[in-house]
């Protein structure tokens, strides 16, 4: 009977250990992915926008950049400089790049709109995925999940990172 019960802990502790794993492993997972999403999430929805019609396709085909473009830049206050040049990437996007201001632009065709996207070249997106391991710290005791010492900080730091670059760069290339 003794052998029983020592048989049925180590079974208990074992399954505790491994729900532990567990929760280690995917919190970190689900964090990293919410943190991709978000930067998403920034980025596409802070686009210009400008309507089809008032911008010259043509234009665009050839090389040049269309006045109300220009005008828009302006008015963000983003002039482009006089060093520009205009990439068709696709029939729908174009590449614009501004050798003088070190600034690229993206600009997509959708159904009605021209949407014009700066190049995702920013630290606010590393400092978005490193807010969200801090953001672990609170989570765990939640959950009744110990962490013991820097070993598990860096493994919850790496995979968080590590998912939220996955999802953040696999998104992205469903916008480009």
């Amino acid at each position: 009977m003794d052998k029983g019960k020592k048989e049925r802990d180590k079974a208990e502790k074992e399954k505790a250990e491994y729900e532990e794993g567990l929760k280690k492993t995917l919190t970190p997972v689900i964090f990293g992915i919410i943190a991709g999403v978000i930067c998403y999430s920034i980025f596409v929805f802070t686009p210009y926008n400008v309507s089809e019609n008032g911008v010259a396709i043509d234009n665009l085909d050839n090389g040049v950049v269309p006045d109300n473009l220009l005008n828009l830049f302006e008015d963000k206050d983003t002039p482009l400089s006089e060093n520009v040049t205009v990439t068709k990437e696709s029939t729908d996007k174009w590449l614009i790049k501004d050798e003088g201001n070190k600034n690229s632009y993206i600009i997509k065709k959708n159904l009605e709109k021209m949407s014009i996207y700066a190049t995702p070249i920013s630290t606010d997106w590393l400092l978005i995925a490193i807010l969200i391991v801090m953001l672990q710290k609170f989570a765990y005791p939640m959950m009744h999940t110990s962490l013991e010492g820097p070993k598990d900080w860096i493994y919850i730091s790496f995979m968080t990172l590590f998912c939220w670059f996955m999802s953040f760069t696999l998104l992205l290339s469903v916008l480009f």
